[in-house]
This record gives C-alpha cells, structure tokens and sequence, in this order.
C-alpha cells in the first residue's frame, strides 16, 4: 500500500534535501540546522507513525531507507566538494549505501522481501549527521569524536543489515 502518510512522510523528507542542499551550498547556517533538524525529526515519525497506525508497507520499506540515503549522502556530497569533510567518510558513507542498496534490489529480486531499516541505521544516520553538522558550523575540534561515533554507527548498522541478509538467505 503506498497511499500512508509515513510514505508521505518519507518523500517530503527526499523534498527536505533540496532546500537542504541550497542551505549548505550558500553557507546558511540558521536553514541548514533548521532543515537537517527537520529532517531527522521526520525520520522518527514516519517510522512512529507507520508502527502506530499499522501502515507498515513494502513501499515504505523502500522509501524510508531511500530518504535516508539523499538527505544523507546529497548534503555530504555537496560538503565534500567544499571541502568541509574529510574524503575517507564521505566514501564510507556512500559505499555503505551503495552495498545496502545492492543488497535491497538482490533481497527484493531474489528472495521477494524488503529487509526493513534497522535501528543501528537509524542511529547511524544521527551520527552522520553530527559530522555534518560540525562541519556545516566548523567545530573541528569536535569533529574527530563525531567521526569516531560515525564510523561505528556505519560499521554497526551495515553489519546488523548484513546478518539480517545472510539470515534470510540461509533461514
């Protein structure tokens, strides 16, 4: 069923992530927290609201995930490129999306299930985004520590989908 409002939810926080992009692109500090603040907030409530109204759907296993990765990886991208964050966890980031998404299309493909998000993602997620947000404000003093908790968020949440995958496959 794709007519939910968590499935709602999930595309406008892909709509969140241009507006975001132009926050971070022109250096506005005020719409950018506000905008990733925005954003995490609508990652909890869709998930909430899809566990609270019984609207848990393939769709939104897909477009929830799928938010994730632009509001995500297009902002740390743009950042990036402006030299605000280091080159290895950019790579991190995207090469744990890039295998996950793999690994969704195989599952879908393959075995007919959408392994769902899980909450090392969602606490990944928030630890990528204190890197950014460090970087957005140039708190580099901080900003090994929140590459440290990234990066144990990234390895945490990729090993947890990675065990559900292989669970699946092999039951």
């Amino acid at each position: 069923m794709f007519n939910t409002l968590s499935n709602y939810i999930s595309i406008s926080r892909i709509i969140i992530a241009i507006p975001l992009c132009f926050a971070i692109w022109n250096y506005d500090l005020y719409w950018t927290l506000i905008l990733i603040g925005l954003g995490l907030f609508t990652d909890w409530l869709d998930g909430f609201l899809a566990r609270r109204l019984n609207q848990i759907s393939e769709w939104g296993k897909i477009l929830d995930p799928l938010a994730d990765k632009i509001i995500i990886g297009v902002p740390g991208f743009l950042l990036f490129v402006q030299g605000r964050i280091e080159t290895w966890f950019i790579i991190l980031v995207i090469s744990r999306d890039v295998l996950i998404l793999i690994g969704a299309l195989f599952a879908k493909h393959k075995l007919k299930y959408v392994i769902p998000s899980n909450w090392l993602g969602k606490i990944a997620v928030n630890l990528i985004s204190l890197v950014f947000i460090f970087a957005i404000f140039e708190s580099y003093e901080f900003i090994n520590y929140a590459y440290l908790l990234g990066t144990i968020g990234i390895v945490s949440s990729f090993s947890l989908y990675l065990y559900q995958m292989i669970k699946k496959i092999y039951g």
